[in-house]
C-alpha cells in the first residue's frame, strides 16, 4: 500500500472573477504556500495536519488503492477541519514521481472568504 507518511509541500489553486483591471483567472493561488504533515497507519488511515502562516488544518482520511474497473491510481481521500471551516480533499499519487496532485472542494466556511463550493486543483510533493 502506498503511503502518505511524512511532510509534503502544499499548494491549491481556484478560479478568481475578473475586476475592471485584472481578467479573470481559471488557476489563482488560493492559499499560500502550506506543508502537510502525516502519519498512515497499517490500514491506511491518515492523520495530520496542514500549516499555513496563519493556520493549521487538522486533516484525517485514508490512502485509496488502485481500481482498475474504474482506471484509477493509487490515492488519498482526505477531510481537513479548521474551526468550522471543511474542505474535501481528493488526489493521486503519480506513476514515476514522488508528486500527488488532485482537486479540492469548500464545503463549509472557506477561511478566504471564498463561496461554499469553490474549488481547484492542488499539489503535493516532498518536503527535501
Amino acid at each position: 500500500m502506498t503511503n502518505l507518511n511524512g511532510k509534503w509541500n502544499y499548494r491549491s489553486f481556484c478560479p478568481r472573477a475578473g475586476t475592471a483591471t485584472t481578467p479573470p483567472q481559471i488557476a489563482a493561488p488560493w492559499t499560500p504556500p502550506g506543508v502537510l504533515s502525516v502519519t498512515t497507519d497499517a490500514n491506511g488511515a491518515v492523520t495530520g495536519t496542514l500549516d499555513f502562516p496563519a493556520n493549521q488544518i487538522n486533516v484525517t482520511g485514508s490512502v485509496t488503492a488502485a481500481s482498475k474497473e474504474q482506471g484509477l491510481p493509487p490515492g488519498i481521500d482526505l477531510t481537513g477541519v479548521c474551526g468550522s471551516a471543511i474542505y474535501k480533499i481528493r488526489g493521486y499519487f503519480i506513476d514515476g514521481s514522488d508528486h500527488i496532485v488532485g482537486a479540492l472542494v469548500s464545503t463549509q466556511d472557506d477561511l478566504v472568504k471564498r463561496p461554499v463550493g469553490t474549488s481547484g486543483p492542488f499539489i503535493l510533493f516532498p518536503v527535501k
